[in-house]
């Protein structure tokens, strides 16, 4: 039970830190400093004109908040030494990362993805 209630706070806690930073930066209009975005648009090949930057910002912090906090619950269930925690910590992320970030762009590939122009 504890798990959950710790993989909930700090999920709320790193969404609302994420948001609020892609807000301000947003309003400031400094897309390109998004690093996550830049990578989204390029690799999967998104339409800037039809995408919607708030709306994908905020599937970015989503997935963000999902990847370091379910791997902070993951790692506190571990009862092994801090070296292999932090192993164990940097392959979940790697495989976090990878999965859910090219599930997202294929996603908005579909949503706001350019034609195909021949």
């Amino acid at each position: 039970m504890f798990e959950l209630v710790l993989f909930i706070i700090m999920f709320l806690i790193i969404y609302f830190v994420y948001y609020f930073i892609f807000d301000d930066l947003l309003k400031k209009e400094k897309y390109t400093k998004i690093s996550e975005l830049v990578i989204l648009t390029k690799k999967f090949n998104l339409d800037k004109k039809k995408m919607s930057y708030r709306k994908c910002l905020n599937g970015i912090a989503a997935i963000n908040a999902f990847i370091i906090s379910f791997t902070i619950t993951i790692i506190e269930l571990i009862p092994v030494n801090i070296i292999f925690k932090l192993v164990i910590a940097f392959i979940i992320i790697l495989i976090l990362i990878f999965s859910l970030y090219f599930s997202y762009g294929k996603y908005l590939n579909k949503k706001w993805g350019k034609e195909d122009e021949k």
